[in-house]
């Protein structure tokens, strides 16, 4: 019964109380942000350009050992391998290796071998591809601190890259 009370009195009170929204303050406009030059936008991009030509070359490299696994599971000679794939026939063995389900499937060699010379030619373009992205970003690089408008630190932050890869980047060019 006590509760029935405390349950009625309070469904009460709730009835009576009513919200009165309040004027509230307005936002205040954002302060205005510099605008970054074209320099800090092309360093500011080239994070994102070296993520997505990272994210390719591991993939190329993962599609690269699984077709050389496939093709010494269908008994394809190491030495045709390697000389395809470009490197040593104990890498070639040890990368194969790494995937232990893998059967024979009957596929002819052929098609094994200008599969892996397919990927191996785009691997190599997305190597070529992330050299000339660090080459652009040494030019963008150098241009900024030499001008004096930024540091290593501002440099750095623009490009997510630490300090020290910066001062790698300055003495590649010697």
């Amino acid at each position: 019964m006590a509760t029935k009370q405390l349950f009625g009195t309070w469904s009460r009170a709730l009835r009576t109380v009513t919200y009165v929204a309040e004027a509230r303050l307005r936002r205040r406009p954002a302060a205005h942000r510099p605008r970054l030059s074209s320099l800090e936008l092309r360093l500011t991009g080239s994070r994102v350009s070296r993520a997505r030509i990272d994210s390719h070359v591991r993939t190329l490299l993962g599609r690269r050992n699984e077709a050389i696994a496939a093709a010494l599971a269908d008994k394809v000679s190491l030495a045709a391998v390697s000389a395809v794939v470009g490197i040593r026939a104990t890498d070639v063995k040890r990368l194969g290796g790494a995937y232990q389900d893998l059967h024979f499937s009957g596929v002819q060699p052929e098609w094994h071998l200008s599969g892996l010379a397919a990927i191996v030619r785009q691997l190599e373009d997305a190597l070529q591809d992330k050299e000339r992205g660090v080459e652009r970003l040494r030019v963008d690089v150098l241009e900024g601190l030499e001008s004096g408008r930024m540091d290593i630190f501002r440099v750095a932050a623009l490009t997510a890259l630490p300090a020290d890869r910066i001062r790698e980047l300055i003495r590649a060019t010697g």
